[in-house]
Order: C-alpha cells, then sequence, then structure tokens
C-alpha cells in the first residue's frame, strides 16, 4: 500500500508539473517572439537610416578635426589646434554612442567613405567646420522630429543631447573665428558621456545630460 501511495504521490506531481513546464516555456517563447517582433519593427523605422547618417557623419568630423587640428600645429595655432582637437574628441563620443545604440537593435553601423580634404589653412578650416556644424544643426533637428514622430525614444533623445552638443560646438568655432589673434587658450574639458565641451572647470555637471565634473576629461 506505501508503495502504491508513493505511486500515486509521484504521478499527482509529474502531472501538475509537466504542465506548468509546456506552460512556462510556452510564455517564454511568446516573450522571445515579442521582442524579436519589436526589433524588427524598429529596423524599419526610418530613424534606423537617419542613425546611420549621423554615424557616418559624426566619424567623418571626427577624422577632420583631428587633421585640422594637425595643421593648426604645423601653424604654431596652438589654440586652435586644441580646439580642433577637443571638437574631434566630442564627435568620437557621438559616434560611438550611435553604434551602441544601433547595434543594441541588432544592426552594424556602416562606416563612410572618408571625403578628402581641400587643403587649406587652419583658419579657413574654422569656417568650413562652422558651416558643417551649421548643416548638421538642421540635419539632426530634422532626424529628432522624425525619432518622435516614429516614438523611437532613445534616437529621439540622443538627436536631442547631440544638437545641443553641436550647438556648443557652433559657439565656440564662432568665437574662434572673430578673434583677430589667438584667443586665450580654454582649458578644455568634455562630458564622456554625451560630447559636450566645457570650458570652464567650475562647471559642476553637464549641462545637457547631468554627468558629474569628476567624469570629465581633459582635452
Amino acid at each position: 500500500m506505501k508503495a502504491t501511495g508513493r505511486f500515486v504521490s509521484s504521478s499527482l506531481v509529474i502531472a501538475l508539473t509537466v504542465p506548468m513546464l509546456f506552460w512556462f516555456s510556452s510564455c517564454q517563447k511568446s516573450e522571445e517572439a515579442k521582442m524579436q517582433e519589436q526589433l524588427q519593427a524598429i529596423q524599419k523605422l526610418a530613424t534606423i537610416g537617419n542613425l546611420q547618417t549621423a554615424y557616418g557623419t559624426e566619424l567623418k568630423r571626427s577624422l577632420w578635426y583631428d587633421r585640422f587640428a594637425k595643421q593648426a600645429m604645423k601653424e604654431n595655432l596652438g589654440d586652435i589646434g586644441v580646439l580642433f582637437r577637443a571638437l574631434s574628441s566630442s564627435e568620437k563620443v557621438h559616434a560611438e554612442s550611435i553604434a551602441r545604440l544601433l547595434k543594441s537593435k541588432g544592426i552594424e553601423p556602416l562606416a563612410p567613405p572618408i571625403d578628402s580634404i581641400i587643403p587649406g589653412k587652419a583658419r579657413q578650416y574654422l569656417k568650413l567646420s562652422l558651416s558643417n556644424e551649421n548643416v548638421e544643426q538642421s540635419l539632426y533637428s530634422g532626424f529628432s522630429a522624425k525619432a518622435q514622430e516614429e516614438q523611437f525614444t532613445e534616437a529621439a533623445e540622443w538627436f536631442k543631447k547631440a544638437l545641443e552638443a553641436d550647438a556648443r560646438h557652433g559657439r565656440l568655432l564662432k568665437k574662434a573665428i572673430e578673434q583677430e589673434t589667438n584667443f586665450a587658450r580654454l582649458p578644455y574639458l568634455m562630458c564622456p558621456e554625451c560630447g559636450y565641451i566645457v570650458g570652464s572647470d567650475k562647471m559642476e555637471e553637464c549641462p545637457v545630460c547631468k554627468t558629474k565634473k569628476e567624469k570629465f576629461q581633459k582635452i
């Protein structure tokens, strides 16, 4: 009788456990399928193409500004050279953050062809850079609106932060262009999270993403 009782108990346990396992497995598969559908839906959004464009733009700007910095150093314009280095670092942070966002959606960021740069002087490059930043601002404003329309929250937030950081780029470049002689070299610091360039070590946190100054990188 005892053996029979144990057999009945074991049968009940199995009878209750097996359906639960099937139910759990079914729920797990359903959740995975749902996540896959969400990823596929995001990958079809126009914002994904806009992020690819932005990635290429940021990568090219970073390389260009690095070359402009070297030209400025050749001309003994160290203050301009440091500014270009700061801009290059900021654009690199932007490119890396876009790459992470794209990869999180299962998409590989596409490296753009790097256009050749017409030989010029450092002060000419300042004007070219300001023009490029203005174009970028206009472009990203449209991209930001599209991301909001498509309810792609992460992309909309990224474009918002990038617009603020790039507006700062424009102000720094405009100030440099307006100077007849070398302007005072600022102690450039950069927020490693959003790429915002800080011109004062008295700022306690990044005005864009609120990263504390202890994490700022000195250029």
